[in-house]
């Protein structure tokens, strides 16, 4: 161990929450000491080479596939729903590619420890790990265990999560409450520095700044339900940054076109951005109700109005349980009007937003959670390589 670098594998994907937490546990890992490499679900390449455009590490694309299951619908509606059955089938294949990709990736590079943050790409890289008994570790970030995640455990050798350990069906003995590893930058800031940062943004430093966004590949329907109330909350005197996603800007930017030039000058769309500085910038945040979200928000100690997915029962349950805590406000997408979206916004602006804001830095906020992953990680790759 003295003579040469603990080597770490880190994968994920799937979702840019499966992505970004491992940039977040690179930055923690010794470059001096430590020998990384990155394994991605093959649609997550220009995001995560994105994300790692400024550091020396070897980034991997594999197969990894998915499987199709939507909790609404009968077993027998999954397997005679052929367009359904059809790619379910096909995704088995590809999965079966990317095991052996994972294999020979392992065999070339010899991690002394994995780390899997989650998404099917993972379940080829644990089989490869499991089968060339590699020490591995898990993260699962939502309130409800990831099925990736419910696969892998019985071969992890510790387990982090996002949410106390009471939601996971995992042996305590080796679970760990960790939170979710995000970017160190994710703060609180003074009145002072938020101005800073409104100024930086192109709004006026006294503005009132809303923050729209549908996580890494963005939400349509979200960004319908903004713009619908777009024209009242600017004509508020509201600046609003919004994170539409790739390929959704289109529409938004015509009704942008339309509207006054000292109108649409405080509607920012773009397609994604650095988050740090539209975070620390916002006054609130309006965002889908991801695990990986929601603790970007935690750390920065901002207000936020949750609208989970109708179609991701995660993100359902996660609001639920932030909510019952009191610190987010939720609103569900399919019963909301533009107006009553508006006056929530303006409802939570003020002394109700701080209370909330503080209730989730307080009781979710976890800053050391790429530190205490990482710790793990070479701890278990001390003591294997020990032995």
């Amino acid at each position: 161990m003295k003579n040469r670098q603990i080597r770490v594998l880190l994968a994920g994907g799937g979702s840019g929450g499966h992505v970004t937490p491992l940039k977040a546990i690179y930055d923690k890992l010794d470059r001096g000491s430590v020998s990384t490499q990155v394994i991605i679900d093959r649609g997550f390449r220009t995001q995560t080479e994105t994300l790692f455009k400024d550091d020396d590490v070897t980034i991997q694309s594999i197969f990894a596939g998915k499987y199709r299951r939507y909790h609404s619908k009968s077993f027998l509606w999954h397997v005679t729903h052929l367009p359904t059955l059809l790619k379910n089938m096909r995704d088995i294949v590809l999965l079966g590619f990317g095991f052996i990709q994972s294999l020979a990736i392992l065999v070339l590079h010899r991690p002394d420890v994995i780390f899997c943050k989650g998404g099917f790409v993972c379940v080829p890289v644990g089989f490869a790990a499991h089968l060339l008994r590699v020490p591995l570790v898990i993260h699962d970030s939502d309130t409800r265990p990831g099925l990736t995640n419910r696969i892998l455990s019985r071969w992890a050798r510790h387990i982090g999560t996002g949410m106390p350990t009471e939601f996971y069906p995992y042996e305590i003995s080796k679970t760990t409450y960790t939170g979710i590893p995000v970017n160190q930058a994710f703060v609180p800031v003074s009145r002072k520095v938020q101005k800073d940062y409104k100024q930086q943004l192109g709004f006026n430093d006294d503005q009132p700044v809303l923050l729209v966004t549908g996580g890494g590949n963005g939400a349509e329907s979200l960004n319908k339900k903004v713009s619908e109330m777009v024209g009242e909350l600017l004509d508020s005197g509201w600046g609003i940054i919004h994170l539409a996603g790739t390929g959704k800007t289109d529409r938004l930017r015509q009704q942008q076109h339309a509207m006054p030039a000292k109108t649409r000058k405080n509607w920012h769309i773009e397609e994604f951005a650095d988050m740090v500085p539209c975070m620390l910038a916002a006054d609130i945040v309006l965002a889908r109700t991801s695990a990986s979200t929601l603790q970007e928000c935690a750390n920065a100690e901002k207000c936020v109005i949750g609208v989970p997915s109708p179609h991701l029962d995660d993100q359902a349950m996660n609001a639920k349980f932030f909510a019952s805590k009191q610190a987010i406000i939720t609103i569900n997408q399919t019963d909301i009007s533009p107006h009553a979206l508006y006056d929530v916004i303006v409802s939570v602006a003020g002394a109700q937003g701080k209370k909330l804001a503080h209730t989730l830095h307080t009781v979710f906020a976890r800053p050391s959670a790429a530190a205490d992953i990482t710790k793990l990680l070479l701890d278990v790759a001390r003591t294997t390589t020990v032995k």
